[in-house]
C-alpha cells in the first residue's frame, strides 16, 4: 500500500510566491510588485516532485485554509497582529494548484484543522502528515515537518494541545498565561496523573488573575480540530466545553 501525503499546502504556495515577485520601477516616482506565475508554478511543482521522491509515493492530498475563520468568533483578534500581505499572485497559485491535485478547503476551517479531521477519520490507513507547522503535534501520527520524520505519540499529542493552551501563540495572536512557555506548561501538565488536564489549565489561569472565560477561550483557540471536533452535518466546529 502507497503512503499518502496529506499536505499543508498554504506554505507551499506561499513560499512560492513569495519567491516569485519582483519590483519594477513603472515610472521614476512608482514602483510596481509582481509575481511571476510561470516561476511560482514551477517552484510548487519543485516542491511536490521533492516530497514525491522522498516518500516514494504519489498519492498526494493538498489542504487549504478557507478565507473564513472560525476562530474569529471565539476572538474576533484572533491573527490580528498579522498585518502582512499576501506576496503578489497567491490567490492565483493557489487557485491553480487546487486544479491540478487532490485539494482539500473546508469553509470556516485553517487548514491545520482540515488536516486535523482527516488524520483522525479513518479513511487514510497509511499516511503522512506534511507541514512545518508545530500544532499538526497534537495528532498521534507521522509527521514530517520539513526537516525531520517522526511518529507522535498519542500520549504527547494530548500534552501538546494543553500545553498550547496555557503558553498560546504570539505568531496567531492568543497570548495564554503570561509568564508561561512550553517547558513551564509542560511541567505543570505532567503533574496531572489522571489524564484530565483541564483542571490544571483552569487553576493555572486562576491563580495568575485570569478568568474561566480566558481559559476556555485559549483552549478552543489553541486546539486543532479532530474529526470528533466536527460535526460534518452542521457543518462547523465543536468546541470544547468542560
Amino acid at each position: 500500500m502507497k503512503t499518502t501525503l496529506l499536505i499543508d499546502a498554504d506554505p507551499i504556495v506561499y513560499r512560492a510566491s513569495a519567491s516569485s515577485e519582483d519590483e519594477l520601477d513603472f515610472t521614476p516616482d512608482v514602483t510596481v510588485v509582481t509575481g511571476d506565475f510561470k516561476k511560482g508554478k514551477n517552484i510548487v511543482k519543485r516542491n511536490i516532485k521533492e516530497l514525491s521522491e522522498r516518500f516514494d509515493t504519489d498519492e498526494m492530498v493538498f489542504f487549504f485554509t478557507s478565507e473564513i475563520n472560525f476562530r474569529k468568533t471565539v476572538d474576533p483578534q484572533y491573527k490580528g497582529n498579522r498585518q502582512k500581505r499576501k506576496p503578489a499572485g497567491f490567490k492565483k497559485l493557489k487557485n491553480w494548484t487546487k486544479t491540478q491535485y487532490e485539494s482539500i478547503e473546508i469553509e470556516g476551517l485553517e487548514a491545520d484543522d482540515a488536516l486535523g479531521i482527516a488524520a483522525t477519520c479513518g479513511d487514510y490507513n497509511n499516511f503522512i502528515v506534511c507541514s512545518p507547522d508545530k500544532d499538526l503535534e497534537q495528532f498521534a501520527c507521522r509527521i514530517w515537518n520539513g526537516k525531520i520524520e517522526f511518529t507522535q505519540t498519542a500520549s504527547e499529542a494530548i500534552l501538546k494541545r494543553w500545553m498550547q493552551s496555557l503558553h498560546g501563540d504570539a505568531c496567531d495572536g492568543y497570548a495564554g498565561i503570561r509568564g508561561y512557555g512550553p517547558k513551564k506548561a509542560a511541567a505543570l501538565l505532567k503533574k496531572v496523573q489522571d489524564g484530565n488536564y483541564y483542571p490544571a489549565v483552569l487553576k493555572a489561569y486562576l491563580d495568575e488573575g485570569l478568568t474561566e472565560e480566558d481559559a476556555l477561550r485559549n483552549i478552543r483557540l489553541a486546539t486543532i480540530l479532530s474529526v470528533d471536533d466536527w460535526d460534518a452535518e452542521a457543518f462547523e466546529p465543536i468546541l470544547f466545553t468542560p
